[in-house]
Formats: C-alpha cells, sequence, structure tokens
C-alpha cells in the first residue's frame, strides 16, 4: 500500500515571497561564509584548508538531512518561530565559532605524528561545522515546509549562493579578512528579520476572521515580540563583542607572517603597510635580518643590499632592494640566475611573476636594453610605482622596462613579441616539501604546455630559464627537467637532451632550455662560467663534461661519483625515462594543463621506503596537502555512511517506505558527487583562461549557481512529466561535458587576446546551459518524493548533502591523479547513471 500524495500548499501564492528571501540571504551568507574562511585560512595557515572548508559546508548540509529525518517533523509544526532561532544561531555561531577555532593550538605539521594534534583538528574542523549545519537546517526545514513550491526555494537557495560568491568577491577588495566575518553575521541578522517578518504575517493571517489556517509553523498567542527581541539580543551581543573582543587571526606559527611578527615584538622588524584584496593579502615589512640573495654562492664577496620584505598571504612574496641603480646588486652576479646573462649580449629579457624587481636589477647590471615585467596582481605594481617607488629605486619605472599586469601564463597565451631570456621567477625559491602543503597548488606556469609556450617566444639561441632551491632527496629540479624535456619533443624536437643545460651551486640547480642545439662554442662558454662562479655542470651536450668532478658534493647512485641530478639527466634524455619514472620515490612525471599540480610529488607505492629510510618523520618528506584531502575523503565516507544509515534504521519502522529507500539513496548520491565534480573541476579549468583564480572561484561558481537556480526554477514548468525532466537533464549534461572535454582548450586558445571583461562575460555563458540542466534533476526528484513518499526527502537531502561532501575531495584527488577530462567524464557518466534511476523514484510517474 502507497501513501497518498502529499496535498498541493493552500498558502496563498504571495506567501512564499518572504521565505524565498530569507532563504537567498541564509544562502549568500553560506557562500559568503565559505570564502571569508577560505580567505582567513589562506591567511592564518596554509593552502589545503581551503578544500577542508568545502567538504565542512557540505557536511553541514548533509547532516542537517539527518537532523531532519529525526525531528523534521516536531520543528516543521512550528516552522516559523524555529527558522527564526535557527538563523539567529547560526549569525551568533559565525563569530563563535571562528574564536573557538582560533583558541585551540593547532599545529598541522605534527597531525600525523602526534594523537592529540589529530584530536585537536578534529576539534577544529566541527567547530567551523557547526554554523554550517545551523544554516542548512533552516534551508532543510524550508524545503520540507513548502511542499511543491520546492523548485522556487531550491532556485532561491541557488541564486543566494551565486550572489554570495560575488557579492563576497567584491568586500574582499574593502574589507579584512576577519571584518568580512562580521558581514556575513549581517546578512544572516537580516535574513532572521524577514523571518520575524513572516512569522508576524503569518500569525495576523491566522488571527484574521477571513483567513485559513496556514498548514503549521504556528504557535499561540503572539510569537512576534519575543522573537524581534531574540533577534535585537543576538544583534547587539555581535556588536558588543565586535568592540569588546574584536576578531584576530592566529597565524601559524611556522608562517613568515608570524616570525617577522614576532621579530617586530623584539623590535627587530617593522610594519610598513598591509593592503587586501581577493588576490589576497600583502603586507610588507622591513628588517635588518632580511638577507635574500637570490642563491648567491660563495664567490660573492659583497653584502646583500638592504631589503624589504612581501609578504603574500604570510609566505615571502619578494624583496625590493633598496638601492639606487643597478651597482649596488653587485651581488646578483654570483647567482646561478646570473648564468643565461652571461652567455648573451644585450638580451631582451621576459620576466615571467617577478614581484620585488631584484632580478629586473640583474637584467640591468648585464645591460639588458629592454625588460618585459608580468606579474598577475595589480595591487604589487602600485606598491612598487607608488609608496615604494623611491625606496626601490623606481625599479619598475627605469627606462627600457615594462611591467604588464596581466598573469603570466595568460601572457604566453596572447603574446607575439620574441625574447632573448625568459625567466619563470615564480619557481625561484626553496624546494617543495619544505612547508608540505604545495601538493594541491595549481600552477599552469609549470605545465608541459607552458614550457612550449616560452621555448616558442625565444629567439633563435635564447634561454628559458628556470632555478629552484636543492632538496634532498632531489624531485624539484628532476621534475622541471623532465617537463623541459617533453615540451622540447611536443615542439618535433626528437633529441631533446641536446637542447638543454643543467647546473648548480650549493643552494639552487638552474635548468636552461634553448630551442637551437648547444653547439660547441656554447659549450666552451658554459665551462668558462662555471669555473668563474664556482658552478658543477651536471648537464649539458658537451664533450668534456665530467659531472664526476663536483665541487659541491651531493650524494649520487651507490657506488657512483655523479650526483643524482646527473643520472636523473640521463635518464629522462634516455629511452629509459618511463622506467625511472616509476622507479624514483617520487612523482616527477611532468605536469600538463589537464592536471597542473607540478608540486604533487606524492606516490603511494613510495610510503613504505620513506617510513622505512626516515622513521617517524617520514610524513615530513611528504606534501601533506594530498594526504589531508585524502583523509577528509576517508573521514567523509566513514561518518557519511553512518548518519545515512541512521535515518535507514529509523525509517524502518514504515514497511511501505522500503523498497523507494535503495533508488532514493542512490539517485541523491550520484546528483550530489557529480555536480560538485563538475562544478569544481571547471573553477579549477576556468582559472587558466580568466588568469585569475579568485576571478574563476568567484565568477564561474556564481554563476554556475544562478544559472542552476534558475534551471531549478524553470524545471518544474517545463515538463509535466518527472522522469522526462530528468533524463532530457542527464542527457544534455553529458552531451555538454563531453563538449567541453574535447573542444573547451581550443575556444580557450581563439579568446586569450579579449580582454578580462570580454573573457569573463564568455565564461559565463560556457557556464550557463550545463549548469542551467544540472539545476534540474535535484528538486525535482525532491518533488516526486513529496508526493510519493515524504518521509524520505530529509534522507535524500542528507544523502545529497554527504556526496557533495564526498564530492570536493574526490574532484581534487581526481584532478591531481587523472586529470580534470578524466574527472569531468566520470561526473557525466553518474548524471547518466542518476537519469537512468530517476524511473524507480517514488512519485516519479504521477504527473504534477
Amino acid at each position: 500500500m502507497t501513501s497518498a500524495p502529499a496535498q498541493p500548499s493552500e498558502e496563498p501564492l504571495p506567501g512564499i515571497a518572504l521565505p524565498a528571501l530569507a532563504v537567498f540571504l541564509i544562502s549568500a551568507a553560506v557562500l559568503g561564509l565559505e570564502l571569508a574562511l577560505m580567505r582567513c585560512l589562506s591567511v592564518a595557515g596554509w593552502h589545503h584548508f581551503s578544500y577542508l572548508v568545502i567538504s565542512t559546508a557540505l557536511l553541514g548540509f548533509g547532516v542537517s538531512g539527518t537532523l531532519l529525518s529525526l525531528v523534521g517533523q516536531a520543528l516543521e509544526r512550528h516552522f516559523g518561530t524555529w527558522a527564526v532561532i535557527l538563523t539567529l544561531a547560526f549569525a551568533l555561531s559565525v563569530t563563535l565559532c571562528f574564536r573557538a577555532a582560533q583558541a585551540l593550538p593547532v599545529d598541522p605539521q605534527y597531525v600525523l605524528y602526534s594523537a592529540r594534534q589529530a584530536a585537536l583538528m578534529v576539534v577544529y574542523h566541527m567547530a567551523f561545522f557547526v554554523p554550517f549545519l545551523l544554516a542548512a537546517t533552516v534551508i532543510g526545514l524550508s524545503l520540507m515546509h513548502f511542499g511543491e513550491r520546492v523548485h522556487v526555494l531550491y532556485g532561491a537557495n541557488l541564486l543566494g549562493s551565486g550572489t554570495g560568491s560575488l557579492a563576497m568577491v567584491f568586500l574582499m577588495f574593502v574589507l579584512a579578512e576577519v571584518r568580512l566575518l562580521y558581514a556575513v553575521a549581517a546578512l544572516s541578522l537580516l535574513a532572521g528579520l524577514i523571518w520575524t517578518a513572516y512569522v508576524v504575517r503569518t500569525d495576523a493571517a491566522r488571527r484574521a476572521p477571513s483567513s485559513a489556517t496556514s498548514r503549521g509553523g504556528l504557535m499561540r498567542g503572539r510569537p512576534g515580540v519575543m522573537l524581534g527581541l531574540a533577534l535585537a539580543v543576538v544583534a547587539a551581543t555581535q556588536v558588543l563583542l565586535g568592540v569588546l573582543w574584536p576578531l584576530e587571526l592566529r597565524i601559524d606559527q611556522y608562517k613568515m607572517l608570524a616570525v617577522v611578527r614576532r621579530w617586530e615584538a623584539q623590535s627587530d622588524a617593522h610594519h610598513l603597510l598591509s593592503r587586501h584584496s581577493p588576490r589576497g593579502r600583502l603586507d610588507l615589512y622591513e628588517s635588518g635580518r632580511f638577507h635574500h640573495t637570490l642563491f648567491a654562492g660563495l664567490t660573492a664577496v659583497s653584502a646583500p643590499p638592504p631589503q624589504l620584505m612581501i609578504l603574500a598571504d604570510g609566505a615571502p612574496g619578494g624583496v625590493v632592494f633598496e638601492i639606487e641603480s643597478a651597482q649596488e646588486a653587485e651581488i646578483l652576479d654570483h647567482t646561478p640566475m646570473s648564468v643565461p646573462y652571461r652567455l648573451q649580449e644585450r638580451p631582451h629579457v621576459l620576466l615571467l611573476g617577478e614581484t620585488g624587481g631584484a632580478n629586473v636589477w640583474l637584467a640591468r647590471r648585464w645591460k639588458a636594453p629592454r625588460v618585459t615585467v608580468v606579474q598577475r596582481n595589480p595591487q604589487i605594481i602600485r606598491l612598487l610605482k607608488g609608496p615604494l617607488a623611491q625606496r626601490g629605486g623606481r625599479v619598475f619605472s627605469l627606462p627600457g622596462v615594462e611591467v604588464v599586469p596581466a598573469d603570466p601564463r595568460l601572457f604566453l597565451e596572447r603574446a607575439e613579441g620574441l625574447y632573448d631570456i625568459i625567466q619563470l621567477v615564480p619557481a625561484e625559491s626553496m624546494a617543495a616539501g619544505v612547508s608540505s602543503m604545495l601538493s594541491l597548488h595549481e600552477d599552469y606556469l609549470l605545465t608541459t604546455e607552458s614550457v612550449a609556450l616560452c621555448l616558442r617566444r625565444l629567439r633563435p639561441g635564447g634561454f628559458l630559464a628556470i632555478t629552484r632551491g636543492i632538496q634532498s632527496p632531489p624531485r624539484d629540479n628532476v621534475k622541471i627537467l623532465a617537463t623541459v624535456a617533453e615540451a622540447l619533443e611536443s615542439l618535433g624536437i626528437a633529441r631533446s637532451g641536446r637542447h638543454v643545460v643543467q647546473l648548480r651551486n650549493y643552494l639552487a640547480v638552474t635548468t636552461l632550455a634553448t630551442p637551437t642545439p648547444v653547439e660547441p662554442e656554447l659549450c666552451e662558454a658554459l665551462f668558462g662560467v662555471c669555473d668563474e662562479l664556482g658552478i658543477d655542470l651536471e648537464w649539458a651536450p658537451c664533450a668534456g663534461l665530467n659531472p664526476s668532478a663536483q665541487r659541491a658534493r651531493i650524494p649520487g647512485p651507490p657506488g657512483a661519483e655523479y650526483s643524482y641530478y646527473h643520472y636523473a639527466a640521463r635518464e629522462i634524455f634516455s629511452s629509459r625515462r618511463e622506467q625511472f619514472f616509476g622507479n624514483w620515490a617520487y612523482n616527477v612525471q611532468p605536469a600538463s594543463d589537464d592536471s597542473p599540480y607540478f608540486y604533487n610529488f606524492f606516490r603511494w607505492e613510495s610510503l613504505p621506503l620513506l617510513q622505512e629510510v626516515h622513521g617517524k618523520h617520514w610524513f615530513r618528506k611528504l606534501e601533506l596537502g594530498y594526504l589531508v584531502v585524502a583523509a577528509a575523503l576517508g573521514e567523509v565516507v566513514v561518518v557519511g555512511s553512518l548518519l545515512i544509515l541512521l535515518p535507514l534504521l529509523w525509517l524502518r519502522r514504515q514497511p511501505s517506505r522500503r523498497g523507494a529507500r535503495l533508488p532514493t539513496a542512490v539517485y541523491f548520491l550520484l546528483l550530489g558527487i557529480s555536480f560538485m565534480m563538475l562544478e569544481m573541476v571547471l573553477i579549477l579549468k576556468f582559472t587558466r583562461f580568466l588568469g585569475d583564480p579568485i576571478l574563476s572561484a568567484g565568477g564561474i561558481l556564481g554563476a554556475f549557481l544562478v544559472f542552476s537556480g534558475l534551471g531549478s526554477v524553470a524545471s518544474g514548468r517545463m515538463f509535466r512529466s518527472p522522469t522526462r525532466a530528468i533524463g532530457v537533464a542527464a542527457l544534455g549534461i553529458g552531451v555538454i561535458t563531453i563538449g567541453y572535454v574535447f573542444l573547451l582548450d581550443g575556444v580557450f586558445s581563439l579568446a586569450a587576446s579579449w580582454p578580462t571583461a570580454g573573457r569573463f562575460a564568455l565564461s559565463m555563458l560556457l557556464a550557463a546551459p550545463l549548469a542551467f540542466l544540472m539545476g534540474w534533476p535535484f528538486p525535482t526528484g525532491l518533488a516526486c518524493l513529496r508526493r510519493g513518499a515524504p518521509a524520505l526527502v530529509p534522507w535524500a537531502w542528507g544523502a545529497n548533502g554527504f556526496a557533495s561532501v564526498a564530492g570536493s575531495p574526490a574532484a581534487v584527488l581526481l584532478a591531481v591523479s587523472g586529470g580534470f577530462s578524466s574527472a569531468m567524464l566520470l561526473a557525466a557518466l553518474l548524471y547518466g547513471c542518476a537519469g537512468l534511476l530517476a524511473w524507480k523514484l517514488p512519485g516519479a510517474h504521477l504527473s504534477r
């Protein structure tokens, strides 16, 4: 025996306006909170916390489904009152839970080593979980309460989410990180005011003699006064806490910003200024302790010049030499970066990603008549041309220096000029693994395709120069060499080893690549430069190369006199390359545009070896980001399975629902994981086209959610048959996704020269049809359940939320290991499976 379909709500159509507006505001606050926390934690901690924020938010939505399946009917009897209470609790928890999390002595460096730290990290995670749970419960309760109008509320949910993400990006230009949390709290208080107005309105309608009694959500008496008083108390509490106990970021003790602040407390450093924007936080410090010399070797006899340090999100971003002319930067002549300048006469130079101007001084010391600097953050350019111009020798305004505000990779896509030297400046730092947090950082400048673009922009005999700090065991510079080799081969150069030189001092390795073969004359010049600077030549296609005669000796294979760098070069430039990749302890296969994770060196196969060699400190030789996301995925699967089974056991009392449970669970699980996988992968993929991760995250996410919301609203009117609507959506999603996989890169190339506004508009246009169709299956499935099995609605909400939680880390891990295309095709396949399963949903064959 099946249940009778739920009857449509008798509430007049205008009655949905206030709830829809409140849901819109709460959804905007939730997305705003996600972006605000990502911004805060990127400064306070390290990169991978951004991924945990997304998982935590979606975990809140999943657990809310479990909660509503248990107590949802009781809450729905007093819907309006509980909507106000939960919304005000959300507003209060935004800042209180952040304060609680900041008070915990969490040290992520020891999470895999200390049980105490692991437990603290779980508590830290749960502190951020609370506000998302409260907000998600309000939204889920609203979807339960308004029945057949679920399309309107789900549309308001997605529209609010998209609007909130766009609004938060704008606020990042005017508010510091922690102040963004106050903006989120204010937005949720406004939602509380809307809910209070709704309660007053429905209470007045109940009391009016001509009004029909609303179906639940009412209390006897006049609740509006008490709820209004509660709203005032919460608002006053937020203001009082903000005045007496202002929010502050607790910076990870190992980040440079925390170190410099400790120096500042000892009067050894001085903070000059700070700047905030969606691209990050910039801090400028001066200190006598700064001695950044770009890997200067032992032949240097002059002291480094006085300097200022630019910190980007709390980490070193670049230094500004306090000099008036290039003559004061003599120490730069003793760096490995000076080698290509010694091999060129008056070179035209391209500096991709230059920040403080040190490499500009290097180029000017070697008489470069033209230097092009490409820097994606206009705030840095304004600093060097404005407040720092005089102290920095007006380095960005020197004659012959052109500064281009653009993403370096995007600049390469549309560049037309040719250069004698191209430097990839962002690589010029200590090697990955020092902080162990870079493995999930997308870098479109260190992919095979990007290196190939650099080589195309070189004149015959020109050099691409990539310098990076030495690490042990070697990985970064081995991966750079492999990337250069494959880039040369992609240009039709079969014997790539004849076009590459790799050299080092005791601090760093420089890899040089040239579009023309290395000739004997160049070999002779190289030997002379290496002798002059005391540099070891690890690889060059030169007769007389003696890699065993190391000046700065570093380990090599057992029994060999040469280093592991020379060994790696021999293997990479031989037919044994793939075998070498498989045997090396780290993943040193080149990154690609389809998987731009250059800093991912993790290999599961190497864990036993690392544990054997390094003992209890094995985790310090890994990039923790990958393991943290993998652990988050495992946590989600375990916790999610338990909490989804809980309402299943509760619903076993209802035999009529037994046959509907499995298709309902699988359908909404498939929707959750596939929606999140497509959303996250497209955000990552569009970063290269838009040239800025914030533009991609804010703009594409906003457009995605807005068009999904419009699709949700439209789906309820376009088809009378739910199964047909879901089937059409699944088919369309599959076709569009396949088109993205094969055509999107070509579109990016064609439109690379467009202005930012044009590329942004095109990105929204490209995202629109897919997002529109992705807004159909979820509300249509919920509407089916409302008619055929209303008790399963909160369970479906929870299953979808938990699958979304899993989809976030799963998408990242798939992108890292298999590439964007694989993740997108898998998501399309899952949507197809959901479309087939829609026929089994209870109520699916009842017309609307």
